[in-house]
């Protein structure tokens, strides 16, 4: 299977676990892209640094355009609107994203605010869960936390009543850089 068959599998999935997907080109301007997708999700954002973040300018790009940006703290993610972190895989099989969430800011950030901003190199998309966990097997030490998402949080354990957002983001957006 191509890369743009996995892209496209790992979107269409996504979408149909309700997860938004933007992909955005390289050269373009990407922190701009992810501004224009955010619309009134908030104002507050929890921002975990990456190299990925880094490249693409994305706090400057935040701050710039009026964003309280927030990277840690006692009270990291705690009140913000929108948690913004990269990941490491996304699955094509599933719509699934993977990502060593052993560091605290990383689990808080994409769990905590209402809406998660996911950034994915679209080169790290693999074709399913095999792929995914020898990614990280093959590094020798399997990570202290491991976490994997699909879609914003859901849940049908109170009366078998699908609700979305109790346990994690109401609202996920899946940016593919690259």
């Amino acid at each position: 299977m191509g890369s743009t068959d996995l892209l496209t599998n790992f979107c269409r999935r996504a979408e149909a676990m309700g997860a938004r997907t933007l992909c955005v080109e390289q050269g373009e301007k990407a922190a701009d892209r992810i501004l224009a997708s955010l619309g009134a999700a908030g104002s507050r954002v929890a921002l975990v640094s990456s190299p990925l973040v880094e490249e693409i300018g994305l706090e400057k790009a935040l701050r710039g355009a009026g964003f309280e940006v927030e990277k840690g703290g006692r009270d990291f993610a705690r009140y913000a609107d929108i948690g913004i972190v990269e990941f490491d895989l996304g699955i094509a099989e599933t719509g699934t994203l993977v990502h060593d969430a052993t560091d605290l800011k990383k689990r808080l950030a994409s769990m905590l605010p209402l809406h998660c901003v996911a950034l994915l190199r679209s080169g790290r998309v693999v074709p399913n869960m095999a792929e995914a966990l020898g990614y990280y097997l093959k590094g020798g030490q399997w990570p202290g936390y491991l976490a994997m998402v699909t879609g914003p949080s859901r849940t049908a354990d109170i009366e078998r009543s699908l609700t979305i957002g109790v346990h994690g983001p109401e609202g996920l957006l899946i940016v593919l850089l690259g």
